[in-house]
């Protein structure tokens, strides 16, 4: 959800990478344009149970083939994260009538439950700002705050309950293949006035909740507003870096960090590929940055998703 407000500031942040950076022959890799008309700012990217591809764009949520022609389902407040629950439905984070950015503080943001017919209902509700949102493998899921500290959980009663507060302007969530770790993806240092931040946070999960606090994973580069992340096969974990315009493989195995590719500004929300679309891909959609954004590209990166929960 940067793009609006990184095409005002881009600031720098600290450089300094903890992990190991790592050179090879395959990366980066060059994007493809995979979708671009008639989109001029997108956030939110997810796959459904049946396998096909969602996008929250130019406010509202799209079904976009696997020939990249999109259709248009639903009208929304914003564009913000969106999460496969269920064998057909998404859930959208949407910011509702007013944010924190541009507003006071708020409680009107809500998470939509949203059918590929264009169904749309309020499941749970009473955020700020919410913004990306991560499910639990029974069906509990987070959603983060990118205008707070807050991470929120939401069980069966639907009602959002306070669950970290360990990372300052929370963004992409991604979670452990054995669900002891949640990466947390630090998206500002400051909204007041905005300033960019390029830092991904490891919090400790025990039986799905927080076992301490959060300690610092990596750097991206600078300007790096990290945005979405996404978990491969293998527990690394690729983060977009909207104000670089790049994605990132960090594998916690061994503290590496690999540029898997760039040239996408705005670089938003990813998500890897199923059936026709490819599983050995990433899609990854664009914000408005720089006014370039608004696309989806298809990057092949020879790896797979983890395990996803709906």
């Amino acid at each position: 959800m940067a793009g609006r407000i990184l095409i005002a500031i881009l600031l720098l942040v600290p450089t300094v990478l903890f992990a190991q950076m790592t050179v090879s022959s395959e990366f980066p890799v060059a994007p493809e344009i995979f979708a671009d008309e008639p989109f001029n700012g997108c956030e939110g990217l997810g796959f459904n149970g049946e396998g096909r591809l969602f996008a929250t764009c130019n406010r509202a949520l799209w079904e976009i083939g696997s020939g990249g022609e999109v259709r248009h389902i639903v009208d929304l407040h914003s564009n913000l994260g969106v999460a496969a629950y269920g064998g057909r439905d998404m859930l959208v984070a949407d910011f509702g009538p007013t944010n924190a950015f541009q507003n006071d503080r708020n409680n009107d943001g809500m998470v939509w439950l949203i059918s590929p017919e264009g169904d749309k209902v309020e499941h749970s509700s009473g955020y700020g700002d919410p913004n990306f949102v991560l499910v639990f493998p029974d069906r509990s899921y987070l959603v983060s705050d990118d205008a707070t500290a807050d991470i929120y959980f939401v069980g069966s009663d639907r009602r959002p309950m306070l669950y970290s507060t360990a990372v300052n302007h929370p963004n992409g969530l991604a979670l452990s293949a054995d669900g002891s770790m949640l990466y947390v993806a630090q998206i500002f240092a400051s909204i007041r006035p905005v300033v960019a931040d390029n830092a991904i946070w490891r919090i400790p999960l025990v039986d799905g909740k927080p076992s301490r606090g959060a300690d610092l994973a990596v750097r991206t580069g600078p300007n790096g507003a990290v945005d979405g992340l996404a978990m491969d096969a293998e527990d690394r974990v690729y983060i977009a870096s909207n104000g670089e315009g790049k994605i990132w493989r960090y594998d916690p195995k061994n503290n590496e960090m690999q540029l898997i590719a760039e040239g996408m500004f705005g670089a938003a929300s990813i998500a890897f590929g199923v059936g026709d679309f490819g599983e050995q891909a990433i899609y990854v959609s664009t914000t408005r940055s720089k006014g370039r954004g608004g696309k989806i590209f298809r990057v092949e990166v020879g790896a797979s998703a983890g395990p996803l929960y709906r």
